[in-house]
């Protein structure tokens, strides 16, 4: 068990880049992908990472500082220290069940392929880690019961891939993904949520009417609805509320212009490389289950490319910290994946309602408020999983959370109901 934590835990540690080539070999030789498709694809994918991974950072890195002058200028206080995904991930990895819990996702997966209960493939075994960490959540939260924490991480897993595969449509539909859906559960638990949203924003009066698809815009309003312009502004809009000075105000605009121009051509290198040994390894498994309709199960990560998405979530950057500090009861301050978190909670909202920026908006502003809640409610128990996982509290600080945590709701729901039944029996 140890072989295999550490194995997986020095792949993640390579970075996207390295880790999904290594991956996508690693299934292709199981599958028997033709080598000419393999040996390229995984090249391509590691280069279409890598370009995504240099955009969102160079991002992050220009705007990051305007995001902390803007808690500074505006005084935003929260007791709560956000750690960010990337610490989250170190601690889950670090979990002592969590490659018993691979193996069990892994036979579930299969079990569920075998008796025809899901479509979903989940080939990304790095995005595993999510069902691990609600197995780690359970398992501090009832007193480190076994048994529990491994039943709640499956249960997590199952319901991951059947909402992955009622969300199949919308992705090959919307974000023109064909073969491909997302089971990671930080992600996918929230489909429901913007779907039921986007019902209600559908019969209000006033918010029905307004569509602000990015291809209405532009129609509209001509260069300034393009994704250049809009992310211009928006960056301008960052850079004045962080009060920074006329240059660096540019300079946020420009570095916003260019990752909504960048990251979707940066993606669509991706999957130039992911959608061949998708379609490969979905050839091979039709010809053996003739009757059957597989998907492959990637990182939602990819959703990053829609223009709405990355909009949404730009936006969402100066709202998310408006919310942190008004919000009653939350006590995070999301400044370590703030940009990160904000692209990837909009993508259902905004799928859902076919780009329409504007309910995007309202339902991932509602989304990130249960976020932040969820994540200060599990500051406690996330605390527990990070000191064993070697995490060290800074000065100070006697708790951790992380934004990212807070996006696992499937989970968080499980650890409520598992606290709950280990204290009753």
């Amino acid at each position: 068990m140890k072989i295999v934590v550490d194995s997986l835990n020095w792949i993640s540690q390579l970075g996207p880049m390295v880790m999904m080539p290594i991956i996508i070999l690693i299934l292709g030789l199981i599958f028997r992908v033709k080598i000419n498709v393999l040996v390229k694809s995984a090249l391509t994918i590691g280069v279409g990472f890598a370009g995504v991974n240099i955009v969102i950072n160079w991002f992050v890195s220009q705007v990051g500082p305007a995001v902390q002058l803007m808690v500074k200028h505006w005084g935003i206080q929260t007791s709560i220290m956000d750690v960010g995904w990337p610490a989250r991930a170190a601690a889950t990895w670090a979990f002592p069940l969590a490659a018993v819990m691979v193996f069990i996702v892994l036979g579930i997966n299969i079990l569920l392929l075998v008796i025809k209960k899901t479509n979903t493939v989940m080939v990304d075994f790095w995005s595993y880690n999510h069902y691990i960490f609600t197995a780690a959540l359970v398992y501090y939260a009832t007193d480190q019961n076994v048994v529990i924490a491994l039943i709640a991480g499956a249960i997590d897993a199952i319901i991951s891939f059947k909402l992955a595969d009622w969300t199949t449509p919308l992705v090959e539909n919307y974000f023109e993904l064909e073969g491909v859906n997302f089971p990671t559960a930080n992600s996918v638990g929230w489909a429901p949520v913007a779907w039921g949203l986007n019902k209600l924003w559908s019969v209000i009066p006033g918010i029905k009417s307004i569509d602000a698809r990015p291809e209405k815009i532009q129609k509209r309003f001509g260069f300034v609805g393009e994704p250049l312009f809009m992310g211009f502004i928006i960056g301008l809009i960052i850079g004045i509320l962080a009060g920074e000075n006329i240059g660096q105000i540019l300079i946020i605009g420009m570095s916003t212009a260019a990752t909504m121009v960048l990251t979707p051509k940066m993606m669509q290198i991706l999957m130039e490389g992911l959608l061949p040994f998708a379609n490969s390894i979905k050839e091979l498994l039709n010809k053996r289950f003739p009757s059957s309709n597989f998907t492959m199960g990637v990182d939602a990560a990819l959703t990053v490319a829609n223009s709405s998405a990355i909009a949404t979530g730009i936006i969402m950057v100066p709202i998310t910290l408006v919310l942190a500090a008004i919000l009653p009861g939350n006590k995070l301050l999301p400044i370590s994946d703030i940009a990160y978190q904000a692209m990837w909670l909009s993508a259902w909202p905004v799928a859902f309602s076919k780009g329409n920026i504007f309910r995007g908006v309202l339902s991932t502003t509602i989304i990130t408020a249960a976020v932040l809640l969820i994540a200060t409610n599990l500051a406690d128990i996330h605390t527990q999983l990070a000191l064993s996982g070697g995490f060290k509290l800074p000065s100070g600080m006697t708790s951790v959370s992380t934004e990212d945590a807070g996006t696992h709701v499937i989970g968080f729901i499980i650890t409520k109901i598992s606290e709950f039944l280990a204290h009753l029996f």
